[in-house]
Formats: C-alpha cells, sequence, structure tokens
C-alpha cells in the first residue's frame, strides 16, 4: 500500500495486537491515519486516529462528545442497540460526560487530587510503598509486581483519601480485579452490583457522620446526583487506578526489557521522573481515549467523518508519531522533551495525573533500589494482558527478586 487510504485493515482492539498493538499502529499511521474500521457484528464505523496531530485535535473538538444522548434521535437509537456495557450503572461520572455536567463534577472533584493535596500526600505514599516492597522481599524470590505493589499501592492510598476505611481493600481489590480485568461480562456486573451496594452504605455512613475526606464533602454537596455520587466514586477508586496499576506495571516491564535503560537509572536516580514520563509515552497505560460520538459532520486530517460515527483516538500511536518524537520506538529515560499524551489533553485531561505520576516515581524508584537484581520471571511474549486496548497494561509481571543493601 503506497497511497493514503481510509481503510484499516484490521481492529487495533482485536487479541491479536493485544501484546504489542505498535506495528499495527505504524502501519495505520503511514496508509491510514485516519482510519475507517466497521465492526462486523454492529455494523458501527469507528475511525481510529493515530497522528499526534489528529488525536489533539480530536481530544479538543466540541463537536465530538462522550455522551449518547447527544446525538440525533436516529443515531443514537441505532447505537443504542449495541451498548451492552454491564458497569452502566456507575458510568455517569467526569469521564464519560461533557460539558456542563462534565465541568460541574470535574469543580467537586478537582481540589481532592490538586498539586497542594497531593504534594501532601508524597510521605504517606513512600510509606506505604516501603511497607509492600518489604513484603515482597519477605515472600521472595520470586513476585508479582502487579499483585504486590501496583495494584494495592494506588487503591489504599486513593482509599484512604477519598475516606473508604482500610478493612474495605480486600474488597475494593476484589471487584477492582472482576470490574476491570475480566472477561466474564457476568462477573463484571456482579460485582458492580456488590460495589454499588456496598459504595451506598458507605455514603450513608458518611450523611450520619461527617468526616474529613472527599466522600463527606461530595455526599453533602447539593451539585451533585446520587447516580453521579457512585460514579464518581467508580471513577476515582477503581477505573482511575488502572491508570497508576498500569503505568507501574508498564514502567518496570519496559526497564526489564531495556536493561540498559535499568542500568542508566541506577547510575542516575535522578532520571526517576524522566523515567515515568518515558513509560507514559513509551508504552502508556491507557491505549486510546474514550471512544468519542461525532455529533455532527466534522473532518479530521483531511477526512470527512459522517455525524454518528465513533471516532477513537489513540493515544500509544500518538506518542510514537515520528514527527513529533525523534526515534519514537526507541525507549530513553532521559528524552527531552517529551510531549506525550499519555494522560490523555484538553478538558478531559486525567484528573489524576499529578497524584499517578507521584505514585509511580514511588514504586519504581523504591523497586529498582531495593533489588539491584531485579530480573522478569517469565517470557515477555506470554504475558497476559489487559482484554482490551483501552486499558493497556500485564494483569501479572512476575519478577525474580534479588535484594541490595538496605540504606
Amino acid at each position: 500500500m503506497s497511497a493514503i487510504t481510509r481503510e484499516v485493515e484490521c481492529d487495533p482492539s482485536a487479541p491479536a495486537h493485544r501484546a504489542d498493538p505498535h506495528p499495527l499502529l505504524h502501519r495505520m499511521r503511514a496508509h491510514a491515519p485516519v482510519g475507517r474500521w466497521r465492526c462486523p457484528a454492529t455494523g458501527r464505523v469507528l475511525w481510529y486516529l493515530t497522528r499526534y496531530a489528529d488525536v489533539q485535535r480530536a481530544l479538543l473538538d466540541p463537536a465530538l462528545g462522550r455522551e449518547l444522548d447527544r446525538l440525533p434521535a436516529g443515531h443514537a437509537a441505532f447505537h443504542r442497540r449495541w451498548e451492552r456495557d454491564p458497569l452502566a450503572m456507575v458510568r455517569r461520572n467526569v469521564f464519560n460526560l461533557d460539558p456542563p455536567d462534565h465541568t460541574r463534577l470535574r469543580r467537586l472533584i478537582a481540589p481532592a487530587f490538586g498539586p497542594r493535596t497531593v504534594t501532601a500526600l508524597e510521605r504517606r505514599i513512600h510509606a506505604v510503598v516501603g511497607e509492600l516492597i518489604d513484603a515482597m522481599a519477605a515472600g521472595g524470590p520470586e513476585a508479582d509486581v502487579i499483585g504486590a505493589l501496583a495494584l494495592p499501592l494506588p487503591l489504599r492510598v486513593v482509599a484512604e483519601l477519598i475516606g473508604f476505611p482500610l478493612d474495605d481493600l480486600d474488597l475494593l481489590r476484589r471487584w477492582s480485579d472482576d470490574m476491570l480485568r475480566s472477561r466474564d461480562v457476568t462477573r463484571v456486573r456482579r460485582a458492580g452490583v456488590a460495589f454499588v451496594a456496598h459504595t451506598r452504605a458507605r455514603l450513608g455512613e458518611r450523611r450520619a457522620r461527617p468526616g474529613d475526606d472527599l466522600l463527606s464533602r461530595l455526599v453533602s454537596s447539593p451539585d451533585i446526583s446520587p447516580i453521579e455520587l457512585i460514579s464518581s466514586v467508580f471513577q476515582l477508586l477503581l477505573a482511575g487506578d488502572e491508570t497508576t496499576v498500569n503505568l507501574i506495571g508498564n514502567a518496570v516491564l519496559e526497564l526489564l526489557r531495556h536493561p540498559g535503560q535499568l542500568r542508566r537509572l541506577r547510575a542516575r536516580p535522578e532520571l526517576i521522573d524522566s523515567a515515568v514520563e518515558e513509560a507514559l509515552r513509551f508504552n502508556g497505560p491507557v491505549g486510546h481515549s474514550r471512544m468519542l460520538y461525532a455529533l455532527t459532520d466534522v473532518e479530521i486530517g483531511g477526512v470527512p467523518i459522517p455525524c454518528g460515527d465513533i471516532v477513537v483516538p489513540v493515544l500509544l500511536a500518538a506518542n510514537r508519531d515520528p514527527a513529533v518524537f525523534d526515534r519514537p520506538d526507541d525507549f530513553d529515560i532521559g528524552r527531552a522533551p517529551n510531549r506525550h499524551l499519555g494522560f490523555g489533553h484538553g478538558g478531559h485531561f486525567c484528573l489524576g495525573a499529578t497524584l499517578a505520576r507521584l505514585q509511580a516515581r514511588a514504586a519504581v524508584g523504591a523497586l529498582v533500589r531495593r533489588f539491584p537484581g531485579l530480573t522478569l520471571a517469565a517470557d515477555p511474549a506470554r504475558l497476559e494482558w489487559t482484554p482490551d486496548l483501552f486499558l493497556h497494561g500485564v494483569r501479572r509481571l512476575p519478577v525474580l527478586l534479588e535484594e541490595g543493601a538496605r540504606a
């Protein structure tokens, strides 16, 4: 294929591409950068965007929306026939809403995740990381980075920030795995129903006995509905945390797959900040943004997209666009500048980005310092990845531990 086309050769979300979607994304960027894919099962048309400029533009375009009800009635009815979301009861949150509702909810929640608040949590985050890594060392010589560190860290930190008791962590962890990492629709729905019931009970406790936490502030606000309240808790506590889980897991995986860069980080630990940013760019925790509906006829990258079609800005592809990044397929922990879109762009830029970065720096930095002989305990080609392109990470990351001298 030498000329620019519009048709995508195959669905980049297909399981065959989960372990390494980048070769296909490179071909799409070269031959169908605004690529059309018609789902054989539903007939719905998806347009995958793989160039940085097109992804950035789409994330700012008010003609592309997240709410199905904003489409003309006929288009909305067509899509609704195929909406089989087992977690529909927790979707009314800032991630899935457009202004003005998005703006209203984000204004309520944002202060809890602002830089000043998050910085105040830094000592607590390092303490939790220390406890988790001590437990990994005690259980060695093999550990799962996801189960032992990447998953429990953000769940614990955000649960405390929001106002869930630590006694809930085991339940929340099980529900998180079922709701966000399972392919079993019945299992997903069952976990969602249990989470909603439990959250309602916790909210009732906060109404009766308010505390100094986000749950208490939200439950007393007249500017949030009951369904928005539960949906927002889900997004912040479980769905949002998955970004941090995948960021930590992917960062460790790439360092282990690039031993020269791991040695570089050990020799220059001050590179941890840029190492995390490079992990976000090179193999980020979110494959694509929320799917967007074309609310009217729109043109992207010179390609007309009809009203009602779905637009998918692929962050993984944008972050390896050679028009923006020199040597895009090189993992370089000292890369600068690094204008990646790993946390999105525009009004829906990740609310918890500052907190995710802080946790990733603490977790990856401590792991690298504590275990100088850290190596993969599995063939990278056989790692199991999350079941869709949206959440991009491995389900388990087995490693062999070798401790260094304690500081």
